[in-house]
């Protein structure tokens, strides 16, 4: 298999893990004095891009160190227990929350499948593997860990989800940000930069949380952004106030159909008509029939998401 990646400076490669399109997930490898890291897997289907890059950059597998993980959403982590059976020396770090579920994905199987389906699970995730007990690192926030000679350091991140780590790159100034920086597709970029969105999939998007941690993280004046969806962006303070605009965007969105029949549709409707809207003042030049082909991907799990936020905030409030 050729891989598909990117090289970036800083020894950090982009690789396009395939899953659904072409530039749509996106997994890292960070290289530094001879050892190495995975940011992000993608799904059980990626990992022989994965291992194709490693060949393709004459890095044996036993130099990798890592396999860092900044959530178990299966199109970020759902490749993590057939690739560490390739790499004999890494241990795959993951957010307290999610570990129990790598170890055991028995659950994490049966949530993926409610929300896609089964036919989805097997075409285009694939399998989900458990990961050995003792692989497993419970990463905490302000950890930090070397890799060769350069620190990296894990920032829990609720938000996108409770279980959501970042991870701090101080040799880049970049966050390895999984979904917390947003989603932004480079078929979107226009001379007013990067649009950015967010995604706020099933099941435990937060709003105020998600505001609350990208306060945090601009706390370390990033340079740049390294997002799952899709590759590095230059990430700034006016990037952190569109994400959290977007997602102000979204909430009403939801809120306006909370108590409508059809209530999923109607939001889906009405995500895709803003997120139409944001791109056309953005100066996206895309015809409509490519901007809702891009946008479908996230349509579907978005409302979704926003659903189950409403759903429970009607519990918190005691409705």
């Amino acid at each position: 298999m050729n891989s598909i990646y990117h090289d970036l400076d800083f020894g950090i490669t982009c690789i396009d893990t395939q899953h659904m399109r072409d530039n749509f997930v996106a997994a890292y490898l960070i290289e530094d004095n001879g050892r190495a890291a995975f940011v992000d897997t993608g799904c059980h289907l990626s990992v022989p891009m994965l291992l194709a890059t490693l060949v393709a950059k004459n890095i044996q597998v036993e130099n990798v160190d890592y396999i860092l993980l900044t959530h178990i959403h299966l199109d970020h982590a759902g490749g993590a227990g057939e690739l560490i059976k390739h790499l004999p020396n890494a241990k795959v770090y993951v957010h307290e929350y999610g570990a129990n579920h790598i170890i055991d994905p028995s659950k994490l199987r049966a949530g993926v499948i409610k929300v896609y389906g089964e036919l989805f699970f097997k075409q285009f995730l694939g399998d989900l593997i458990p990961i050995p007990k003792d692989k497993i690192v419970i990463a905490k926030d302000n950890d930090e860990i070397i890799l060769g000679k350069r620190v990296l350091k894990f920032i829990n991140t609720p938000g996108h989800a409770r279980h959501h780590i970042c991870i701090w790159d101080e040799k880049s100034q970049g966050i390895f940000s999984g979904d917390t920086l947003g989603v932004s597709y480079r078929e979107f970029d226009t001379d007013q930069g990067e649009l950015i969105f967010p995604p706020t999939t099933p099941i435990q998007f937060d709003p105020d949380a998600w505001k609350n941690t990208l306060k945090k993280l601009m706390q370390y004046q990033p340079k740049y952004a390294y997002l799952t969806h899709f590759n590095r962006i230059e990430f700034t303070q006016k990037s952190a106030n569109m994400l959290i605009e977007h997602i102000d965007g979204f909430v009403t969105i939801a809120e306006q159909f909370q108590n409508e029949k059809n209530r999923h549709k109607k939001i889906k409707e009405s995500l895709l008509n803003y997120l139409l809207e944001i791109a056309s003042k953005h100066g996206v030049s895309l015809d409509e029939a490519q901007q809702v082909k891009l946008f479908k991907g996230d349509l579907e799990i978005c409302a979704q998401g926003l659903g189950v936020w409403l759903d429970d905030s009607y519990l918190r409030k005691g409705l």
